[in-house]
């Protein structure tokens, strides 16, 4: 694993595209609104590196549509069936972090959990899941703690991460228009 600085600069836009294919939008108090869309760009590696974990915890309130997650256990092996990305490095001009290597694992999924309008759940600290959404979904997300250690993904060997995802690859006016049609549902 490369020995770098960690860097945790926030992206400067208010609204950006994530490359597991939602629109974050930065609300104050430490809140954000979450709109998922089946139209929306994703990194080209999802299919084989949805699972990941947060710095921080949270409680997500869904708004609009069925929020689906899905816990997952890591457990460190030599010759795990994945990848550990780390998101350690600094950000990139396409608003993403340079990522690496931190190690192999095997990935245990836990019950699918499916929440509707109204409905909240917690997720911990560090704790790995994945939101494997197929309709338009709103939540809004409420940091709790925030840790001192970077988020990671988890992807399939022999995949490799995609570094290039672009997080700015949308106009601030089709981002909005894709959440302007998520909350008229």
């Amino acid at each position: 694993m490369t020995n770098i600085l960690k860097d945790f600069t926030p992206t400067k836009e208010n609204l950006t595209l994530h490359g597991l294919g939602f629109l974050q939008l930065k609300l104050p108090a430490n809140r954000r609104l979450h709109v998922w869309h089946p139209n929306l760009p994703r990194r080209a590696c999802y299919e084989h590196s949805p699972v990941h974990n947060h710095r921080f915890s949270f409680y997500s309130t869904v708004l609009i549509g069925a929020q689906v997650n899905q816990r997952c256990d890591l457990i460190v092996h030599p010759e795990g069936t994945n990848d550990l990305i780390s998101h350690d490095g600094p950000r990139r001009s396409t608003g993403s972090r340079e990522s690496f290597v931190a190690g192999r694992v095997n990935v245990q999924m836990r019950d699918i959990e499916v929440y509707t309008p109204g409905q909240s759940y917690h997720m911990p600290e560090l704790q790995y899941h994945h939101t494997p959404n197929t309709g338009v979904v709103v939540t809004l997300m409420e940091k709790l703690s925030e840790g001192s250690i970077h988020a990671c993904s988890v992807i399939e060997r022999p995949y490799t991460f995609d570094q290039e995802f672009d997080r700015l690859q949308l106009s601030q006016e089709q981002m909005w228009a894709f959440v302007s049609e998520a909350l008229a549902q």
